[in-house]
């Protein structure tokens, strides 16, 4: 049995501020994190929910676009899992893309490459070590449970994503445009429009907690601010370093 190709099974956050970011998904979502040692001698650190590991905190990347004039700037990198990385760089490569991190193992989890879509937009690709059953978005209580990408060009980028993930595509039309779906294997797997007002340009994760409103209230208390506040069971906001991100009622 092959790794189901076509989901998104992990998130890095990329930060200038790593302790700061910590500490406010550790206040949000009760995250943990975890030192993992490298081959190389690099350490990475590790995003754990309910004892199990989601994702991963990085430094910016160069090449890769930032939300603000500053350095102190967050953005979320989601992995799209597919067959083979060297393959699917290539891929990438040849349909207006970049790869601007090679292929590389990664421990025992698989071989990552990172790279920015046709219009400039970063994205990573996962080629796991070990078969997983498809779950889709069913974790538990503060994990991942979706990813959604706000881009200029809604066509050129739905286009490139079902060509590297093989997704098809259903259109839902939304008061203020069209909200583009990415399917596979008969499931929805990411979501793609232009930004809501007060968002950039990127990708982001939603994540679903057990008390929306509580968790929403709190990290406005942590100098988060509202795009979309809660209602029909999600909220929509940006943290204080400029990464976009969803809460999902549990």
């Amino acid at each position: 049995m092959e790794s189901p190709v076509g989901r998104i099974p992990w998130f890095d956050y990329l930060t200038s501020e790593p302790s700061k970011a910590q500490k406010f998904h550790a206040a949000l979502f009760g995250w943990t994190t975890q030192r993992l040692q490298m081959l190389t001698g690099d350490v990475v650190t590790a995003i754990v929910s309910g004892g199990r590991i989601i994702g991963g905190y990085a430094p910016p990347l160069a090449g890769t676009p930032v939300y603000r004039f500053s350095e102190q700037w967050s953005r979320w990198l989601p992995h799209l899992q597919i067959y083979n990385a060297h393959e699917s760089a290539g891929k990438v490569k040849t349909h207006s893309a970049k790869i601007v991190k090679e292929p590389t193992p990664f421990l025992d989890i698989g071989r990552f490459a990172i790279g920015t879509d046709p219009n400039g937009q970063a994205f990573g690709l996962i080629q796991p070590t070990k078969q997983a059953e498809d779950t889709g978005w069913g974790g538990g209580p503060n994990t991942f449970c979706w990813a959604e990408l706000y881009t200029l060009s809604p066509g050129s980028s739905v286009n490139f994503y079902k060509t590297i993930g093989g997704f098809t595509e259903t259109k839902n039309q939304l008061p203020d445009g069209t909200y583009h779906m990415l399917e596979k294997d008969g499931a929805p797997r990411a979501g793609v429009r232009t930004p809501m007002k007060g968002t950039q340009p990127g990708w982001f994760a939603w994540v679903r907690v057990p008390d929306l409103i509580g968790t929403a209230n709190k990290a406005l208390q942590m100098e988060s601010t509202f795009i979309m506040p809660p209602a029909n069971g999600m909220a929509l906001l940006v943290d204080p370093w400029g990464a976009t991100f969803g809460l999902a009622q549990a």
